[in-house]
């Protein structure tokens, strides 16, 4: 670990004494001076903003320009008050927060007759570093995971989640999580990310245009009986407080291949719901609609337009 230290990398390394800095801070502090960077941020780097913005335009067409430019606004806010509470999380743990946080369902986590696994389906709501943590508290489990390119930014995060979370898989060592899941541990997988058209994705209905969707989980579920739990979580910006609800989710009784393509599109369904009722509260950050059904890459430079593919 020697070569996280040579000078190249002090920069990030000085990103993370002044998030250190930030998460001593009073939260509704913290909040404030998460804004601000946030909205400085976005102005020097548009090209992120323009995500934000395409994202919008194609999940909420009803909506003119104006709406969704106070949409975008608000979305970056409500980022900005997410990267503040990753960073909190990290540097102070989440056990003053705790009682402030609402767990429904909490049942569906608990161990089954045949110590039967669960799969854990989490979705990129803000809040997530926060609300995973506190319910892994809670109830433990375990976490797969992909490498920040970064490689100061990705140890942080891997020894500040190993020491929130039972144990950390990166989401390619499917061997061991398989044995995890016969073994009736709970393993979360994120559901919603773009990965393109891999062997192990469908295109599935998201505020209808047909997104990548990864079908891992519901294989996993089909060879190990494990039972499928989707973790949603919200803010409360005024209380500040989260609620966390976990979903079970019924898979479908059809044959593989068709079966994933309407198991993807219930859970595609479930997640935009949860948006609908917070739409800021979501990473719009992500190029959530990134490939087309027909393989080719959206163009995510911003401009108006008039209808989706």
């Amino acid at each position: 670990m020697k070569h996280l230290w040579l000078p190249w990398h002090w920069p990030i390394w000085a990103l993370f004494g002044a998030g250190w800095c930030v998460a001593r801070l009073p939260l509704g502090l913290q909040y404030r001076v998460g804004r601000l960077i946030a909205r400085v941020f976005f102005s020097l780097v548009p090209r992120r903003k323009a995500i934000i913005r395409v994202n919008l335009q194609l999940a909420f067409p009803e909506l003119s320009p104006s709406q969704r430019d106070e949409l975008t606004r608000s979305t970056i806010d409500e980022f900005s008050r997410s990267m503040v509470e990753t960073l909190f999380v990290w540097f102070r743990g989440v056990r003053t927060l705790l009682e402030r946080v609402n767990v429904s369902g909490l049942e569906h986590l608990s161990n089954h007759e045949h110590s039967q696994g669960t799969i854990l389906l989490g979705a990129h709501f803000a809040s997530l570093d926060l609300c995973g943590t506190a319910v892994s508290q809670i109830s433990p489990f375990q976490i797969t995971y992909r490498d920040i390119k970064n490689p100061v930014a990705n140890q942080f995060a891997v020894n500040c989640r190993r020491r929130a979370y039972e144990k950390l898989y990166l989401a390619t060592e499917l061997k061991t999580v398989v044995n995890e899941l016969r073994d009736g541990k709970t393993v979360w997988i994120a559901t919603d990310q773009d990965m393109g058209t891999r062997k192990a994705t469908c295109f599935a209905p998201f505020f209808g245009v047909k997104v990548s969707t990864i079908t891992t989980p519901f294989r996993l579920a089909r060879l190990t009986g494990a039972r499928v739990v989707l973790m949603t979580h919200t803010r409360n910006n005024e209380e500040r407080t989260w609620d966390v609800e976990l979903l079970p989710i019924e898979l479908s009784k059809l044959a593989a291949p068709e079966c994933y393509v309407a198991d993807a599109t219930n859970v595609n369904r479930v997640i935009e719901q949860v948006i609908r009722s917070q739409p800021a509260q979501y990473f719009w950050v992500h190029r959530r609609f990134k490939t087309m059904a027909n393989g080719q890459r959206r163009d995510y430079r911003f401009k108006e337009f008039k209808s989706r593919d």
